[in-house]
């Protein structure tokens, strides 16, 4: 992730490590909204989710922000996706905009809003 990747406007391709992430088909939630598309890891297709992003990495794992819509309520969740077997993980509570920022001695630390000010963490599941 680069200081200039926002919800909005991040890298389509991205290296992490000897791992390639692409987004395809990608769209607005709404207009001026993150956008969110489907994801490949190395060439192979993420099935059934709708993932924003920027995308960050840790180790083997790849937090991704993913789409998600529950009754009367949609936004993103935290996905964790394994590098190596491309198992997903989604946890936490659904938000409007999950922005990362870092992860620091098992805690990924996000923002809830595009100007960084609503500041949230998470600690990760072992």
């Amino acid at each position: 992730m680069t200081n200039l990747d926002t919800p909005m406007d991040f890298q389509i391709e991205k290296d992490f490590g000897n791992h390639k992430l692409k987004y395809i088909d990608l769209t607005e939630i709404c207009q001026g909204g993150p956008e969110i598309g489907n994801i490949t890891i190395d060439n192979k297709v993420i099935p059934s989710a709708f993932f924003g992003g920027p995308a960050i990495s840790e180790n083997n794992f790849l937090y991704i922000p993913k789409f998600e819509k529950a009754f009367l309520k949609s936004g993103f969740m935290i996905c964790r996706i394994n590098l190596q077997t491309l198992e997903t993980i989604t946890f936490g509570k659904i938000k409007d905009i999950i922005f990362f920022d870092k992860i620091e001695n098992n805690v990924i630390n996000y923002y809830e809003d595009l100007n960084r000010n609503k500041k949230s963490f998470y600690k990760l599941p072992e």
